[in-house]
């Protein structure tokens, strides 16, 4: 029968309806409903968004210059000058954490890129191969994710000793785990399809089919997995950096300012809180963002738009 009116139509009727007379759903409208329907994971896009665009425009945003001094005005209370006080060498803190965000971000996205591309290869191989190959990859896996993650970036991030780029792997080497055996349960439960099988028969070439047809259909839980682990590794690189064997002084990281306010935490608290709570905001912005992204990448909620 021919409908006219869709909209006009109760639930019992669209329920006898033939599915093809129904407007398809938009995706992307999908998406959007479901990724905001929470206010908390709006409101962490929208802390996350604001951070990054801070962190772009840190020297137009910034009041001070992140190493700019003033040995007259050192360790002083928040005023209208400096908002939240400055540190033992007259450095305006709200600038200095203003630039620790373009740290945590470079340091951050390059730590997910780096090991989400190494895990997803190395996951690509294992989960689409057989036997010995297969078996050699999860156990190397398995044992680099015995060690406790902190101990080995400490000790990587100590050896190689090169600032940004060496905390960037030292940290991605803990991670990158992780995104392997993602990855190959993907690939192993996706390459059982029929679309792979008869590409297989086919003849076309293992590449093609991994790059083609299988990755594609790994990439929901691998973007879901790489917004989780931004803010793992901005935690990791403040802990290094905290630790003094990360971003080293005067670069202005939040894990360093943490610590060069600790000294001061009974008089100045404010030096050292601040940027603790910055780290704390952006984790878990980060962490909210990764659940909204679950929800509207599970195929489960396909077609939902409530």
């Amino acid at each position: 029968m021919e409908i006219e009116n869709v909209k006009g139509l109760t639930d019992n009727d669209v329920e006898v309806l033939d599915e093809d007379l129904l407007p398809p759903i938009n995706e992307f409208k999908r998406f959007v409903r479901v990724f905001f329907k929470r206010k908390i994971v709006l409101v962490s896009f929208i802390i996350v968004v604001t951070m990054l665009v801070v962190a772009i425009f840190a020297d137009f945003v910034a009041p001070f210059g992140p190493y700019e001094q003033n040995l007259h005005n050192t360790l002083a209370a928040p005023c209208s000058t400096h908002l939240l006080g400055t540190d033992a060498l007259g450095r305006d803190l709200l600038s200095r954490i203003i630039f620790g965000m373009r740290v945590a971000f470079s340091a951050g996205i390059s730590t997910v890129l780096v090991s989400a591309f190494i895990g997803t290869i190395i996951g690509l191989i294992a989960g689409y191969s057989k036997g010995i190959v297969q078996t050699v990859i999860m156990r190397l896996t398995d044992a680099l994710m015995s060690f406790p993650p902190i101990i080995l970036a400490l000790l990587i991030a100590s050896i190689l000793r090169m600032g940004v780029p060496g905390v960037v792997l030292a940290i991605a080497i803990t991670l990158f785990p992780g995104y392997i055996r993602l990855i190959c349960g993907q690939v192993m439960s996706v390459k059982q399809n029929d679309y792979v099988v008869a590409a297989k028969v086919a003849g076309t070439k293992t590449t093609h089919i991994l790059l083609r047809h299988v990755l594609p259909n790994c990439m929901s839980p691998l973007i879901v997995q790489m917004t989780m682990m931004m803010g793992v590794a901005i935690m990791a690189e403040a802990g290094l950096s905290f630790l003094g064997i990360g971003i080293l002084p005067p670069t202005p990281a939040w894990g360093s300012l943490t610590f060069d306010g600790y000294r001061f935490l009974m008089s100045r608290p404010l030096l050292s809180i601040a940027p603790g709570l910055a780290i704390m905001i952006l984790v878990f912005s980060f962490n909210m963002i990764g659940d909204g992204l679950r929800d509207a990448l599970d195929p489960k909620m396909r077609g939902s738009l409530d």
